[in-house]
């Protein structure tokens, strides 16, 4: 076993660290089946001709032996039916009598290969034999009987009788039927066995020579099949060995094939007690294009940002394909500022288009980097590590982020949550804050946005952020998005009831508007409370849309149906604004925060705040303006003609009964202050 081999600890913290073999240590070799098949079909072949060879010995001693059966009848017939008395059966032979059976046995018609001949009568009385001892004994009774009942048997035995000439010889012995005139008895003809067993022998060997040419024959045309075979089989063996750990498009290894030629690494860099990185690197907007311009396009694009992102790397660096648009890179030896520092050069080869069939095409990716051992000590890990780097950049537009355990929303404690949460939601601890929507021009409150909070038993009262992330990546957001409408619903149908109807909004996950069943949802629980449709709000981002364009529309189309109001919330922040306000049956258009509070300072902010104001009121929508927290602010949207502003500066979120539509102070400075 190498070095570094099994399960080893490294230093303190008793962390284990799982080590992979080697792909090649573990890849499975092609058969040798040309040895394999050689041996096993000498084996079978040897076999089947023993066999053969067994049977076809069987069959030819048991046709000498008939023959030899049949020439001890033809005998007994031709020869002692005819000198053979009745007398000679009744009662031992003696005397002259006998003197001429011994003479008649001489003759040459019972002398070739005959040992010796017995005659007996009926009852098994041996009454001559040419071996005068016999005489006067008994034979068994079976063989007589059946020779006298017309049966010719026969059986292969040894004489055993000491004294006798004949002891010791193996011979056929044959009972043949004796009809003489006035009695009938049984000859036994003992005959030499040894010219019987030559005649099968000589029968044998021809049928085992061609026996044994036609097994070589096949032997020698089925080793050059198998070698062909076997051939052909190692090449698809290493072909499907090669599929199994890489991707087909790119010829990167897959994830597998990146985890087999990290581990190893990891193992390297500890006994050596030297850091490495994990980046895993995503399009943006792949998706997007995808859809546009068709999956053939899209694999195109693929190769060709796998292509640029080889040259920048290098040579030492493992690059894989992990599926979709993720390539994952791992720097052995490197700390974080050497990671970081390739992933900026990475994204830097974007800056110029890639060509897409002639078509230029702007590509952005962002980069999520994991280094060994403070982030993670094995592949999946560090992997699982650089995916939550990556979607931080994505979320924050940085590009490239190093893993922070504090925006991990995977670690344990964070997930233990999500349990609490649903037993949470059971005993009702989360709680449903509003904050005003006021109208600019006049100061007048015209809606409320309705923000959850988990009043926790031990943690205090948690804002969205600390869960409803959490809620999202875990299937909990639909009964939380269930639990919080039907809160919403209730208070607005109290404030419609008290006099004063307001507008509440509410915002709805992507997993929400997935969910073919929304609408109905919506529908049956505005139908229970009796609250006008219009004065329900539902805010879906683009990022939600861009999930599943034709899904979500449809499930917006339907809510639009119903008569709900209906919101683009955190606008500009998305992938394909224009494209989706035109499609989709908007009312309101909210400027995302960050755009509204840097304003001020930021002339590029300020544009942007002013062409999505004008935009807004082209389309016929009305325009709300997030994260109004100063004088300065509140001033400036009224000059470019926002509809309405939402903040801390307007109202802070607080729960029903500490705010009203018709109490919710006006900002100092707009007319209704």
């Amino acid at each position: 076993m190498r070095p570094g081999w099994g399960r080893r600890r490294l230093g303190v913290g008793r962390v284990v660290l799982p080590v992979t073999p080697p792909p090649a240590a573990r890849r499975e070799r092609p058969p040798r089946l040309v040895l394999r098949f050689a041996l096993l079909t000498a084996a079978c072949l040897g076999l089947g001709g023993a066999a053969i060879l067994a049977v076809t010995r069987h069959l030819d001693m048991q046709q000498a032996q008939r023959a030899a059966a049949r020439h001890a009848e033809l005998a007994a017939e031709a020869v002692l039916a005819f000198e053979v008395t009745a007398a000679d059966l009744r009662r031992p032979v003696a005397g002259p009598r006998r003197r001429e059976l011994d003479r008649l046995f001489d003759r040459p018609a019972l002398a070739d290969g005959t040992v010796r001949v017995l005659l007996a009568n009926g009852a098994g009385l041996v009454t001559y034999s040419t071996d005068g001892s016999l005489v006067g004994r008994r034979l068994r009774l079976e063989p007589v009987r059946e020779a006298l009942a017309g049966t010719i048997s026969s059986a292969v035995r040894t004489l055993d009788e000491p004294g006798s000439p004949a002891d010791g010889v193996q011979v056929l012995e044959s009972y043949v039927p004796l009809a003489v005139p006035g009695a009938r008895g049984v000859a036994v003809i003992d005959q030499d066995y040894g010219p019987i067993a030559r005649e099968a022998r000589s029968a044998l060997l021809p049928v085992a020579g061609i026996l044994e040419v036609v097994l070589l024959a096949l032997f020698a045309l089925l080793v050059p099949v198998l070698a062909r075979v076997t051939r052909r089989l190692q090449r698809q063996m290493e072909r499907i060995e090669h599929q199994a750990h890489h991707d087909e498009l790119t010829g990167l290894p897959n994830r597998a094939g990146f985890r087999d030629a990290v581990g190893p690494s990891l193992v390297d860099a500890w006994q050596r007690g030297e850091s490495a990185a994990v980046l895993l690197l995503d399009l943006d907007r792949f998706k997007e294009i995808n859809d546009a311009l068709g999956h053939a396009s899209g694999d195109q694009l693929l190769v060709a940002v796998t292509r640029r992102v080889e040259t920048a790397v290098g040579g030492g660096v493992v690059l894989a394909r992990l599926g979709g648009d993720e390539l994952a890179l791992f720097l052995p030896g490197a700390g974080a500022p050497e990671a970081m520092a390739l992933a900026d050069r990475v994204r830097a080869t974007f800056e110029e288009p890639v060509a897409v069939e002639g078509m230029p095409l702007a590509v952005t990716a962002s980069v999520g980097v994991a280094v060994y051992p403070d982030h993670g000590v094995s592949a999946e890990l560090l992997l699982q590590r650089a995916d939550v780097a990556m979607y931080t950049a994505k979320r924050r537009r940085t590009g490239v982020e190093l893993y922070d355990a504090a925006v991990d929303t995977n670690d344990a404690a964070r997930l233990a949550l999500v349990a609490e949460l649903r037993e949470g939601l059971e005993r009702e601890e989360v709680i449903v804050h509003f904050q005003p929507q006021v109208e600019i021009p006049s100061g007048r409150v015209v809606a409320m946005e309705a923000l959850a909070r988990w009043n926790h038993p031990r943690r205090g009262l948690l804002l969205p952020a600390e869960f409803v992330s959490i809620a999202e990546h875990t299937g909990a957001s639909r009964a939380l998005t269930s639990y919080v409408l039907e809160r919403v619903v209730r208070q607005a149908a109290s404030w419609a009831e008290a006099g004063t109807p307001t507008t509440v909004a509410v915002n709805l996950s992507m997993v929400d508007l997935l969910d073919l069943s929304l609408p109905e949802e919506v529908e049956g629980l505005l139908d229970r409370v009796g609250l006008d449709p219009s004065l329900l709000e539902l805010e879906i981002t683009e990022s939600a849309i861009m999930a599943d364009p034709a899904r979500v529309r449809e499930v917006v189309t339907r809510l639009d149906e119903l008569g709900v109001r209906l919101a683009i919330d955190d606008f500009g922040t998305g992938y394909s604004s224009l494209t989706y306000l035109k499609r989709l049956p908007v009312d309101v258009l909210k400027i995302d925060r960050s755009f509204v509070t840097g304003m001020t300072a930021d002339e590029s902010d300020r544009a942007i705040v002013r062409s999505t104001i004008d935009l807004g009121h082209n389309l016929g929508l009305t325009v709300v303006a997030e994260g109004v927290e100063t004088q300065a602010l509140w001033e400036e949207l009224r000059r470019l003609g926002s509809d309405v502003a939402q903040g801390w500066f307007v109202a802070h979120p607080a729960p029903a009964d500490e705010i009203a539509p018709c109490s919710a102070p006006a900002p100092s400075g707009s007319p209704g202050g």
